[in-house]
């Protein structure tokens, strides 16, 4: 049977918008740190939205957030509704023909297009263990466990965050009977994990250190590099889920409730501006635990979308640019780096106020035509596969 967050609970249009907003947010970030003294960029730095362009990558947090809010739907689903749990190997099959492919072919375009375009066409006889090395690291979603591979060959360094996602694909469904009972102890111990994790990344974590220190003795990493790595670990993201997914309990239970707009508004407009002055005004204002507050208000902007009654979010985030964008957002996040990579590189000689909007209007095309060929045509191979099981499954219980 189908237990995929849209089967149970239908399309939550807003949300999909919001992820079309935290990737052209990553968009932004990147461009302003690879293309510091374009005429778009300088613009950007010297407007009242600096903050949010210098600190883009919290769209990254955005993106752990959503995930986090849709996939544990279908527990909470089942267990309201007195039905057996969602099938574990049903969500991993899932998540693999949802992720997998379109990942694997930008894969292919980084061996075969970008590092030839970038290094010659004999790249690999340089450092031939090093890229193989690459290869399987990034097949089986473990490129972040090492330096040698985590910046994926300097040519698209955003790949890390799918290690982090994968990896909490293979959790979520082990731990997920615990949260549907404990889901506010659940939340407390993933955030008291996140913040031991980022303090003992810093400052222990001794035995780690030295064996990824041991492991990179040839390279010479860097202590600093291996502990900065060591923070952007699953453990250190942990919140991040667990938040997303008690909001998303939150939507279940209030969705079909009558409520008024207003607080929902409040609710929103106060997030924006935790995170700007969080941004832009004083980011260490709680120590250690700094990190928390932009998370707070991302969630919160989060469960407005989600939540807010009326047409409003639908209008802004449920359909038109930003829906249309969220749809194609994962193929987007997938290949925006190397391709802006590849324009610092070969597009010298073009109008320093041509080259953002042709860069983004190429991204968007590749990452549309990477939706409608690769992506959609598994997914639908998929349902289909997956029809005939469900019917029967469906007709044992009447």
């Amino acid at each position: 049977m189908d237990d995929s967050v849209r089967s149970e609970v239908g399309r939550i249009a807003p949300v999909e918008g919001l992820r079309g907003v935290a990737v052209l947010w990553v968009i932004l970030f990147h461009c302003f740190v690879l293309r510091p003294d374009d005429p778009w960029m300088r613009l950007a730095a010297a407007s009242p939205l600096a903050p949010f362009v210098r600190n883009g990558y919290l769209g990254v947090d955005l993106f752990f957030l959503i995930s986090g809010f849709l996939l544990a739907m279908p527990w909470f689903v089942h267990e309201e509704r007195r039905r057996p749990p969602p099938s574990i190997a049903g969500f991993y099959a899932r998540r693999f023909w949802r992720i997998a492919p379109a990942y694997y072919v930008q894969i292919a375009f980084l061996f075969v297009v970008v590092l030839p375009m970038l290094r010659g066409v004999d790249y690999w006889r340089h450092d031939l263990w090093v890229y193989l090395y690459n290869f399987f690291a990034h097949a089986l979603f473990l490129h972040n466990t090492t330096p040698l591979s985590s910046g994926s060959m300097a040519v698209n360094g955003a790949l890390w965050t799918l290690s982090v996602e994968a990896q909490f694909y293979l959790l979520l469904p082990l731990t997920m009977p615990l949260i549907v009972r404990w889901p506010r102890a659940a939340l407390l111990a993933s955030l008291a994990v996140a913040a031991w994790w980022r303090v003992a990344s810093q400052l222990g974590l001794d035995g780690l250190v030295r064996a990824e220190l041991a492991m990179g003795r040839i390279w010479n990493w860097p202590e600093a590099s291996v502990r900065y790595l060591l923070l952007h670990q699953l453990p250190g993201y942990l919140a991040h889920f667990a938040l997303g997914i008690v909001l998303g309990r939150a939507w279940l239970r209030g969705r079909d409730r009558a409520r008024s707009a207003w607080p929902f508004d409040l609710m929103g407009a106060a997030a924006l501006l935790l995170l700007y002055w969080t941004l832009a005004i004083d980011g260490s204002l709680l120590g250690g635990w700094s990190w928390v507050l932009p998370v707070i208000a991302l969630a919160a902007m989060l469960s407005w979308s989600a939540s807010r009654p009326g047409a409003l979010t639908s209008s802004i985030l449920g359909r038109g640019p930003l829906a249309w964008v969220g749809r194609i957002s994962y193929s987007a996040y997938l290949y925006h780096l190397p391709l802006l990579i590849l324009a610092n590189e070969f597009l010298v000689g073009t109008p320093a106020w041509l080259l953002i909007p042709l860069y983004l209007a190429a991204t968007l095309s590749v990452a549309w035509i990477s939706w409608r060929y690769v992506e959609r045509p598994f997914l639908r191979r998929y349902a289909r596969e997956r029809e005939p099981t469900a019917r029967a499954v469906t007709m044992a219980n009447t």
